[in-house]
């Protein structure tokens, strides 16, 4: 198997970042399956960004870069 290309959602990324993709700020849960290193991943990557609502609520969003991210066509191994 090919070395994974970093530019490419695994599985946990792309499956959190579509389902985040139409909708604006989620809670960590709406990312699921991504879990904390998924997540930690992702922002280091820009694909999602972080806030802390007033409430003290911790909330994520996809960002243009992580859109951008869904369009990368997978490599084939054939």
């Amino acid at each position: 198997m090919p070395p994974r290309v970093a530019g490419i959602p695994h599985h946990r990324e792309r499956a959190s970042l579509q389902s985040i993709k139409d909708r604006n700020w989620v809670i960590q849960a709406d990312l699921y399956p991504a879990g904390d290193r998924t997540i930690a991943s992702m922002l280091r990557k820009g694909w999602i960004e972080r806030r802390v609502d007033p409430a003290g609520l911790v909330q994520f969003r996809i960002t243009q870069a992580g859109k951008a991210a869904l369009t990368v066509k997978i490599p084939s191994s054939r």
